[in-house]
């Protein structure tokens, strides 16, 4: 991994400031003393506070990294095969980032790869991790589809357990844009990841034929907006010059012309 942090740490009845450096399998403090801790070593990864405190059976050691630091360094710890080893991420990999709400994992993996984009998604980026956190996203998978490259993976991250969005929700999402779930990967303790992948019998077809923007309705707020903006171009139109003048001469009073023709009165009076 080589992460490294600036701390003070407790073992014992020795503190010092120092560098604490995490790595594959072990965690290293180089100060006024060493010491070193093997993951297996390990009884108890806890974060109290702002520090991360390892206990092993001979002694408890407390590193004050931050809280931010010391929970990204005990899911690091917990997970010996490495969260980026799970989601097929490489020092090499291109990567964009839309709707993740992670940041510790967002700039974890910008130390993992230089290659992250965020907020869009270039054309022909192999890897997309996409944050869905309400139904109401999923209508985004599409248009990610639309994106990615035959070999492309698609990570779709939510809630674990959560109401606004649940497994089922995502699985038809997942199916309904032409894609296949592949593998589900522990994210977080709170959020859950889904490995999608466009089936091997699409590939090299492009994209679905479908409507992109009639298979994903605009949201409640969006449609109000549209259909003001579609009433209001309608009635300038209306509202132009050139119908004006044409519908001048139409409007005209002709009939009522003929209902003042004297001569059929007049031959009636002579009768």
């Amino acid at each position: 991994m080589g992460l490294e942090a600036e701390c003070t740490v407790r073992a014992g009845r020795k503190t010092s400031a120092g560098t604490a450096l995490l790595e594959a399998e072990k965690l290293v403090f180089r100060g006024d003393f060493h010491l070193e801790i093997a993951f297996e070593a390990m009884r108890s990864v806890t974060v109290e506070g702002p520090a991360l405190v390892i206990r092993t059976d001979d002694q408890e050691a407390r590193f004050e990294v931050g809280a931010p630091v010391a929970e990204r360094w005990v899911r690091l710890i917990k997970e010996p095969k490495g969260l980026f080893e799970k989601l097929d991420v490489s020092p090499q990999s291109r990567v964009a980032v839309v709707d993740v709400t992670d940041s510790l994992f967002v700039t974890a993996l910008r130390e993992r790869t230089a290659n992250v984009v965020e907020g869009r998604v270039p054309e022909g980026a192999p890897i997309i991790f996409f944050g869905a956190q309400t139904r109401e996203a999923l209508r985004k998978i599409q248009l990610l589809r639309a994106r990615m490259v035959d070999t492309g993976v698609l990570w779709i991250l939510r809630p674990k357990g959560g109401k606004d969005v649940s497994e089922s929700d995502v699985l038809e999402a997942i199916r309904g844009a032409g894609l296949v779930d592949t593998k589900v990967v522990a994210f977080s303790k709170t959020h859950t990841a889904h490995k999608c992948v466009i089936p091997v019998e699409l590939r090299g077809k492009g994209a679905r034929p479908r409507p992109v923007f009639l298979s994903i309705p605009p949201s409640a707020p969006m449609l109000v907006a549209l259909k003001k903006a579609a009433a209001k171009a309608k009635s300038s139109k209306s509202a132009g010059p050139g119908k004006a003048k044409t519908a001048a001469p139409r409007a005209a009073p002709r009939k009522s012309a003929k209902k003042k023709t004297a001569p059929k009165t007049k031959s009636k009076k002579r009768r």
